[in-house]
Parts: structure tokens; sequence; C-alpha cells
């Protein structure tokens, strides 16, 4: 198999939607699709007016190269530090963590599990991994994420030349300056030796340089640079001692019965794996439809239904001699090869269970993930107070502001936890914490709004404030509840004071109905 490399660079976002349809929410894949690509070379090399007669191919040789699967158009995943980097693998499982747990659970691969029933995988309550795209080099799974941009745009009415009444479209995107990896595969066995040269050069003039992809391409989305590039890429391994085969889909797998209708059970014959028999309970199987558009036609061509990339398959080895003349090479396999679809990796090392592990069906690769919890907002910079400018004076009061909220809200969020709802629970807290609201409201220096709340006495020299005396003194004085709050009130700067406990009375209202 011969193969040509390329790095796609986004120089605007770019839209490629999930689904079809123009009602509803917009989501854009995390991949670009080898029919993107596909669809430049055509639309370059269908076009004979454009073309030199030296560089016109005959009707023969446009079947051969865009519709016999002879040349395959790879999807392109983002571009890792040295790999391409692959969906996250269907068979990776992860306990549902509870906080600062995480890193005492490793990540299992579920067909290596040897006893689903056993109390610790019980417990654990382990969930398929589902998204994000990671590079596995050197025993190590690093998580590549791509942050998609959103941007609400108007129909524009050319005829009263501004934006239509009620036209409005949401719109998801890839981000200007993502790099991308994808290939180009050229069949051997399909094609003559002189062909496949012939066709590299061709391929590579109508792909490299400034092209547009996707939805809304001739307006602001859609610019890429494409050129050449080198990377590596994960291969498959043979099978030796194991007794187990498993299948990665590299990419989205269609399968079609023998009635030509999609399929979601394919076959040994149709994975191409002979002396083998699927394990359909170990498999971890995902799937996708849609609906391509066909842009000549102006029409919608029938479902296309299949297994999404990231699926595991596993088999058991029933005849080894036959299993291992098998070629153990990545290759594609099922239907619309040409479009990026059926690419599959035999025996890859990230879906291998390490040996002798404390874990039952501990993954081989290490897999680590960024803490959320861990994650700091990021700050604005304040803009250069010097400059006398009525606007950098507005904008940095803005910032200030932002970030006071921002310091407000994680302290309120803080308090408002499960079992400080239940140690204000009826009783008639709502309306204690509704008085509380309006003294913050009055009393807007903390020295004086603490008084009121806490420290004040009459004329005997006796508690007279609100949380020391009456009817809510009894209260507040069970179960620590005055110290608890007051804790929380000694915490705040005096800007947050009022607003911080404004909000927080509003919250623990609600909360204590």
């Amino acid at each position: 198999m011969a193969i040509k490399k390329y790095k796609c660079t986004l120089n605007s976002d770019v839209i490629i939607n999930v689904k079809s349809a123009t009602v509803g929410e917009n989501k854009t894949l995390d991949f670009i699709p080898g029919n993107c690509f596909l669809g430049i070379a055509a639309n370059v090399l269908y076009n004979d007016k454009k073309l030199k007669p030296e560089e016109q191919l005959k009707p023969e040789e446009k079947l051969l190269l865009f519709h016999s699967n002879a040349v395959k158009f790879g999807d392109a995943h983002l571009a890792g530090d040295k790999y391409r980097t692959l969906k996250v693998p269907a068979a990776y499982h992860t306990p549902k963590y509870a906080p600062g747990e995480k890193d005492n659970h490793p990540l299992r691969v579920y067909h290596g599990i040897k006893d689903l029933g056993s109390d610790e995988i019980k417990a654990q309550q382990i969930k398929q991994c589902k998204n994000g795209f990671y590079e596995f080099d050197r025993l190590i799974a690093k998580k590549c994420d791509i942050k998609k941009n959103y941007a609400i745009k108007s129909a524009y009415d050319r005829h009263t030349r501004h934006s239509q009444d009620e036209q409005m479209f949401g719109y998801e995107s890839l981000p200007k300056g993502t790099v991308f990896y994808f290939q180009v595969e050229f069949d051997e066995s399909k094609l003559q030796p002189q062909d496949i040269e012939r066709f590299k050069k061709i391929i590579d003039t109508a792909l490299t340089g400034e092209k547009r992809i996707g939805r809304s391409r001739t307006a602001q989305f859609g610019l890429v640079n494409i050129a050449p590039a080198n990377y590596d890429e994960i291969n498959s391994k043979p099978i030796k001692e194991s007794k187990i085969v498993t299948i990665y889909a590299d990419s989205r797998l269609i399968f079609l019965d023998e009635y030509g209708l999609p399929t979601f059970q394919p076959t040994e014959e149709q994975l191409e794996i002979k002396g083998c028999k699927i394990l359909w309970d170990k498999c971890q199987i995902k799937t996708f439809q849609y609906a391509p558009w066909n842009s000549q036609r102006k029409a919608f061509d029938a479902d296309r239904c299949g297994i999404e990339k990231g699926s595991v398959f596993v088999l058991l080895v029933e005849d080894v001699a036959e299993a291992q003349n098998n070629k153990w090479e990545s290759k594609s396999i099922g239907s619309y090869l040409n479009e990026g679809f059926g690419r599959v990796i035999f025996n890859p090392t990230f879906l291998e269970v390490k040996p002798n592990a404390d874990f039952d069906g501990e993954a081989k690769y290490s897999f680590h993930e960024p803490n959320k919890d861990d994650k700091k907002p990021e700050k604005a910079m304040l803009l250069n107070e010097s400059i006398n400018k009525p606007l950098f004076s507005c904008i940095n009061a803005r910032i200030k502001e932002a970030r006071l909220s921002e310091s407000i809200y994680s302290k309120v969020d803080g308090f408002v936890t499960s079992t400080n709802i239940q140690l204000f629970k009826k009783d008639r807290f709502a309306s204690q914490w509704g008085h509380i609201r309006e003294l913050a409201m009055c009393y807007p220096h903390k020295t004086e709004l603490e008084r009121e709340l806490f420290t004040k006495v009459d004329n005997n020299n006796k508690p007279f404030a609100y949380l020391t005396h009456g009817k809510a003194a009894k209260k507040w004085g069970e179960k620590n509840r005055r110290e608890i709050f007051r804790a929380f009130f000694d915490s705040l700067t005096e800007k947050e004071t009022q607003l911080a406990i404004i909000n927080l009375a509003s919250e623990m209202a609600k909360k204590a109905e």
C-alpha cells in the first residue's frame, strides 16, 4: 500500500456538521472526514476546462481514481507531537470517580477484565470513555483537546441589504490554527506502479495549497492550507501466544448485508479475518447515522448507518494455523473506502492489558488527563492604567467587577453543599434567610452587617443581634449552625460581603423550603 501523508492547517474556523438537519442544535465533528479531501481533488480534476491537456484525466482514470476504492482519502485527526491522534477506544473504561480519587483507580480495558461480576468492579461502576483524541506514544496516552468555537449568524436579505428577519443560526466550529494529519492511500493491487506515481503527483497538485471545506465556505468559514507532512502512525501487530484478536476502528465503518442494507453486526468474513470467531460480549461498539448531502444533485443521499470510530471488536482464535495466515496489517474494510471509511488497526498495543497488574484489566498505557477541579479560571489582564483613557477605565472596571463576581459565586457554591442544605431544612429557615438578605441590603459595610447579625447588644449588654436573640437564636445555636455561617462570613473581604450574603441568603432560602 503506497501512502502519501499531509497536514491540514485551519486558516479560519471550519464547520463540519454532525448531522444534516438545519433545525435545532448544530454540532461540528471533531475530525475532518476523508470525503472533504476527495471533494477537493474531484473539484479540481473533473474540471477539464481549467486543466492543461496533459493534466486532463480520461474517463476510465477518473473512475479508477474516485469511484473504485483504488485511492482512499483518509480522515484527518488532530496532530500530536509525533503521531496522528486516535479516537479514545470504546474498550477503555474508567470508574465513576469520587473527588480526589482519580489517581487511585487506573484505566481498564473492558475485554481484559477477567471478572466483571467482582465486588471491586461493581463498587467502581466502571463507565465507557466516549470523547477525546489521544496520542499513544511510549506507553503514555496523551489527551489532545479541541476547544470549539460558537457563533450566532443571521441570514442576509439581498433585496433590502440588511439582516433577514427571524433567520438566526448558531454555528459550532473547529478553531482557526488547529492542525490535522491525514493520508491518501494507493492500492497496489488495483493500480499499476506507473499509475501510482502519476496519481500521486496529480493528487498532490490538486490537494496542496489553500482550499475550502465544510459549510459556509463562501463566507468567513472553511479556509484551510494543505501541505505534505511526515508523522508516525500506530501499526498493527500479528498474534503471538495470545488467542485474542482485537480490531480497532481508526475510522467509521459501514458494512452491508446480503440484501445491500447496512448492518451493525459484520461477519468474520467482512472483517477479513480467518480462523477466528467474534466475541460479541467482549466487543464495544458505537454507532452513527447521517444523510450525506449531494451538492451536484442538490439533494440528500440515502442514510448511512455504521459503526463509529473508536469501536473495538474482539475475536477468539479457533484455528491457530489458519489465523497465522492472515495479513496483520492496517487496512480498510467494508464500504465507501474511497471516502475514508473502513480503516482498522489489528492488535494495537494500546488495547493490551498490563501483565501482573495490581488491578483486574489494567491498561498497559498510562492514561493521564488534567483534573478539572484543579483548573483555575484564566483571569483577564488589566489594561495599562497609566493611559488616561475613559474607554480603558471602563474596561478595567468591568474586568474587576467580573473577577469579584467570580470570587463571590465560587464561595457561595462552596457553602451551598448537600450537608449545609440538610442543616437548614424547614424550621422557618427560609424566612430567616430572607431576613438576613434584607439586612445585607440595608448595611453595605462588613462591620455594620457583622454587628446586626452577630455582635449587637442592648442597653444591659445582652446579645441583641438577629442571630443571637429571640426565636432565631435558639435554632441557630443548635447543631453549630451559627458558627458555620460565621466562618463563611469571616472569610469574605469588605468588597465581597454584601453581594455574597445577598446571593447566599437567596440561594439558601430556596433550598430551605
